[in-house]
């Protein structure tokens, strides 16, 4: 999940960080579900989405993750299980008052330490990704997954392909927005950003990825992270 050129120990410590800045951002409104948003493919939204979901799962339980990526799902190739039966399997089987664990596409992933996150991956193909994400059934299966999750990290498609994304912006508590610092253009990003919060979402984070280490030349890649912004105002509080 992590690029090998950092061992485990430091890459674990990075998005301790983060979970820590997510847990001192919720001190006026609590924060259930996270959307994790790039601008393009290939930015490292999926991996930090995974990691993030690994580390939330170590300190608390009831933690979900979900791809919402339809068009590019890469979740179940970053954890290494199985994509027979995810999202769009489910949506399409649901019904209100259906615990979502009882589902065949929710998978318990283990981890060493003894803790354990569950995954919902992308599922089958579906033609119409946007109508999916949009879809009334959706809503209420995120409604129902905040009545049995304590954490809902979700995978979503990038801003600037098709509209996929558009739907998810304003089901979520808090947007972390990734910027890939080699290749990202600002004014795109800047785009984006205002795309997500015009349609509801709130962005409390920006992630750097791929940032080179100017203490390590070994670590090669990494992430850093901001909170805060020129728009500080409040965000939607979730019922």
């Amino acid at each position: 999940m992590a690029r090998k050129k950092r061992n485990q120990f430091d890459v674990d410590e990075i998005y301790r960080g983060l979970r820590t800045n997510i847990e001192f951002s919720q001190m006026d409104d609590a924060i259930q579900v996270i959307n994790v948003v790039s601008t393009i493919p290939n930015e490292g939204k999926s991996t930090i989405a995974c990691n993030l979901a690994r580390i939330m799962a170590a300190k608390y339980k009831n933690v979900l993750l979900i791809d919402c990526d339809l068009r590019n799902a890469s979740v179940h190739k970053t954890l290494q299980i199985s994509n027979r039966s995810g999202l769009t399997n489910i949506i399409s089987e649901f019904r209100e008052g259906v615990s979502i664990q009882s589902y065949e596409g929710v998978q318990n992933v283990q981890f060493d330490g003894g803790y354990a996150l569950s995954v919902i991956t992308a599922g089958h193909r579906v033609p119409n990704p946007s109508e999916v994400l949009g879809s009334k059934r959706l809503a209420k299966f995120l409604d129902q997954a905040r009545q049995e999750f304590g954490y809902i990290i979700i995978d979503c498609p990038p801003m600037a392909v098709a509209s996929d994304a558009i739907p998810l912006c304003n089901v979520s508590d808090g947007v972390l927005y990734v910027v890939d610092s080699k290749s990202s253009d600002k004014r795109k990003v800047k785009a984006a950003i205002n795309d997500v919060e015009r349609n509801g979402g709130h962005v409390m984070g920006v992630v750097l990825n791929k940032v080179e280490s100017a203490s390590d030349s070994n670590y090669g890649y990494g992430y850093g992270y901001g909170y805060g912004g020129e728009d500080n105002g409040k965000k939607k509080k979730k019922k």
